[in-house]
């Protein structure tokens, strides 16, 4: 195979290159990672900030959920919104080589993602249940009645079937407006991110778990159940229909 030689001045100039690319590869890599991170700081990782515990929630006490329970209760939500920044952090932090190992058995980004849903849902969960509690004394809208009339044969019955739907769940119950046909439905909830629907908007939270009533109650959630139903805040719930109907106008 014929090879060229090089003349003295052609060797020197090549290793003078070589030697140069040598010399840059360096510069070069920290300036691609400069970029790299300079994109990272682009990302904007929104801090969610706990709500206040409302006053009006320790009302609740004449109907026998106790201004304890509440407390207690409040710190476990603090607790959802800590690890909801948390996962945010991590989600940011993910690195190509962690978008590469996505895997629907396990990965990272598996894991956190499936997992945010349940911080962030732990949020948004306890922020509709502790507004909706400590009016009682007042009622639902003659348009919410009828329509909960319309969708469940009467008031009264759709009370009954939101009681056993609170004695069949694991976790949480949500009285939500269908965006797609108007109707209102008693959606039950294992944990804090099942079984979401989408294009639906609750109007009503009912915690389930045991944290909500065992100081108070016990196991008794029968009872619970009827002293929630007494300490609902219906102005806040008849302000949640009216804005999801107003949505479902535009």
């Amino acid at each position: 195979m014929y090879r060229k030689r090089l003349s003295r001045r052609e060797f020197l100039k090549a290793c003078t290159l070589a030697t140069g690319w040598a010399l840059m590869a360096p510069d070069a890599i920290n300036r691609y990672k400069d970029r790299r991170d300079s994109t990272m700081a682009e990302i904007q990782i929104v801090e969610v900030v706990a709500k206040p515990l409302p006053e009006k929630v320790f009302q609740t006490e004449k109907f026998g959920i106790s201004r304890k329970t509440h407390e207690e209760h409040y710190k476990l939500y603090q607790g959802y919104v800590n690890k909801t920044n948390e996962i945010r952090k991590a989600l940011a932090a993910l690195t190509s080589d962690d978008f590469a190992k996505g895997n629907q058995t396990y990965s990272l980004i598996r894991s956190l993602k499936v997992d945010y849903t349940f911080a962030l849902g732990g949020v948004k969960n306890h922020e509709l249940y502790f507004e909706n509690l400590g009016g009682g004394g007042s009622e639902p809208s003659s348009e919410l009645r009828q329509a909960l009339a319309r969708y469940f044969g009467s008031f009264e019955r759709w009370l009954e079937d939101l009681k056993a739907t609170g004695m069949a769940a694991r976790g949480w119950v949500w009285l939500a407006y269908d965006h797609d046909d108007g109707s209102l439905f008693n959606y039950i909830g294992d944990a804090q991110n099942t079984f979401p629907v989408w294009n639906a908007t609750p109007i009503l939270a009912l915690d389930t778990y045991e944290h909500a009533y065992y100081l108070d109650f016990q196991t008794a959630r029968a009872r619970y159940l009827d002293a929630f139903i007494q300490a609902i805040d219906w102005e806040v719930v008849n302000r949640r229909y009216e804005e999801a109907l107003r949505m479902s106008r535009r």
